[in-house]
């Protein structure tokens, strides 16, 4: 898995160290050495500082190469870091997606609540935007720097893909809660419609009634009864508006369903 390659990488880079100053100890004793026999004027002096010289520059291209290496291995760790970071993150996206794309608003049933755990969700996916950032700079840094041990292409692909699934999720997220607003506004219509239906009947069987009075004390009584039905009716007639205009906009928005709440 990724922590064994990581703790490779760190084993590799540290035996690289250890080999560098081992060496660095040997040549210096080495090239101490033959600065001694020049100066006591050996008789190969002038060989010997050609070799000494020779094994020094040597020494000098080894010991760059084995620091570029060193450098690549941390280029190769951080890489690991990302690949790690995008993967968890995808994973992530692809389980929310699945909660996103549930279409539990057909089912009319405990909207409300619906409608409040897709506003926990909405709230989850807020709290996890800067997570989502950070892997997109972190992987965009890797690439400016040139840190991507040859693989820019395959990062910045990858980018573009965390971005794409993100931006997917993110829209699809407000569809659901759009269409979740709906429903909830369809069961209060519904609600209200049958409460309306329920007092359009008492007052229709009201109306309905043939008692005209048998004397002025009833008739008195029945005109007051009139009048508190017109005051009723005139009381509803807002309540009525407003459902029509609910209705409307229910209508328009394309999420209306007729049936039982």
């Amino acid at each position: 898995g990724g922590d064994n390659v990581e703790a490779l990488i760190k084993k590799t880079r540290r035996l690289l160290i250890k080999a560098i100053s081992a060496q660095e100890e040997k040549i210096a004793a080495l090239a101490a050495l033959a600065d001694k026999l020049v100066s006591s004027d050996h008789y190969a002096a002038n060989d010997i500082k050609d070799k000494k010289d020779q094994v020094l520059n040597r020494w000098k291209h080894l010991k760059e190469a084995l620091i570029e290496k060193r450098s690549k291995l941390g280029e190769s760790q951080t890489l690991q870091q990302f690949s790690r970071d995008a993967d968890e993150i995808e994973n992530w996206i692809a389980e929310k997606l699945q909660m996103a794309m549930d279409e539990s608003y057909k089912d009319p049933a405990n909207i409300q609540s619906k409608h409040k755990k897709h506003q926990a969700f909405e709230a989850e996916l807020a709290a996890n935007a800067d997570r989502i950032q950070a892997v997109l700079a972190m992987g965009q840094n890797l690439i400016d720097k040139r840190k991507c041990a040859g693989s820019e292409d395959a990062v910045q692909a990858r980018l573009g893909s965390i971005a794409d699934q993100w931006e997917h999720l993110t829209t699809k997220s407000s569809e659901k809660s759009m269409k979740l607003k709906e429903a909830n506004k369809q069961r209060t219509f519904n609600a209200a419609v049958k409460d309306i239906d329920f007092w359009l009947g008492e007052v229709e069987s009201l109306l309905k009634s043939e008692d005209s009075g048998k004397d002025l004390a009833s008739v008195q009584n029945l005109t007051k009864k009139h009048q508190l039905v017109e005051a009723d009716i005139l009381a509803h007639e807002d309540r009525v508006k407003d459902l029509n205009a609910l209705a409307d906009s229910l209508v328009e928005s394309g999420q209306f369903h007729s049936g039982p709440s």
